[in-house]
């Protein structure tokens, strides 16, 4: 067991140190760092979503999804690979009989996801933005964890996530919000009900996301979205929340009309 907890702790010190140094660093390290992100979780979406196909279908996802990532900045061409690569997925999955649906939701809500986190970071200040987000979610994941295995008690999620705990969850939203709302005290120009509200939202959707993948793995029979984390399982299995975050702050930035300096949303 200790052994294992070892395992745990050594990955993921070195995915925080490699994540905290592509970002630190931007550009094109930050580029081919979620490049080779985007690689690993399209082939664990495919995988949880059907077993048939997946590798080629993951395949397709990282070929168009190069060309996104790749050209200089985010232009109408950069949909109009997406769009390709959308329809391209959905009539390969439609051909064998995969769910089109969500195999072409995973490219989308994959490649979406990344591409504003980079997008972010290349805005002043969109390090301590992307930073405030990512320690809210992780706080907001482990308050959930032990607060729900200290304390136990009723399951909340039985049939998606089972080991959710109404104690883990009332843990999650309230020590994630509360961290990010003092954070803002320090960093965010905003009004503390704004900020309160924001870190009610980042906490919200993270939980979503891991909803999300773990009703899609229970649905699949698989424990772990992958194996290419060591003790944790997949990328997915450690990602899922941070994903869903960023993929809803990009409609959340139109909808609010601060694509323009999406910053803002966080910060004030």
């Amino acid at each position: 067991m200790f052994s294992d907890f070892k395992i745990r702790s050594f990955t993921a010190a070195g995915l925080a140190f490699l994540s905290f140094l592509a970002l630190y660093l931007g550009h094109f390290f930050l580029k081919v760092f979620i490049f080779s992100l985007s690689a690993i979780l399209f082939f664990e979406w495919m995988r949880i979503i059907s077993q048939t196909q997946w590798i080629i279908r993951g395949l397709i996802a990282l070929v168009f999804s190069s060309f996104v990532y790749f050209t200089d900045g985010y232009t109408a061409l950069d949909l109009l690979f997406i769009i390709s690569g959308s329809i391209i997925i959905s009539s390969f999955s439609a051909y064998f009989s995969i769910s089109a649906l969500l195999s072409c939701f995973g490219f989308i809500y994959i490649l979406t996801s990344l591409c504003f986190l980079e997008y972010l970071r290349n805005f002043e200040n969109g390090l301590l933005a992307i930073l405030l987000i990512i320690s809210t979610i992780i706080i907001s994941d482990v308050s959930g964890y032990v607060f729900g295995k200290y304390f136990s008690g009723p399951k909340i999620f039985k049939k998606i996530s089972p080991n959710k705990t109404y104690s883990g969850f009332f843990a999650s939203i309230t020590l994630g919000t509360l961290w990010f709302s003092t954070l803002s005290i320090i960093y965010s120009i905003h009004e503390p009900i704004i900020f309160i509200v924001i870190g009610f939202f980042i906490v919200v959707f993270s939980i979503t996301g891991d909803l999300l993948i773990s009703y899609l793995k229970r649905k699949a029979n698989l424990k772990d979205s992958g194996i290419i984390l060591p003790g944790h399982g997949g990328l997915f299995d450690r990602g899922d929340s941070i994903i869903s975050v960023f993929f809803i702050l990009l409609p959340l930035a139109i909808l609010m009309g601060r694509l323009d300096n999406p910053i803002k949303i966080i910060l004030g």
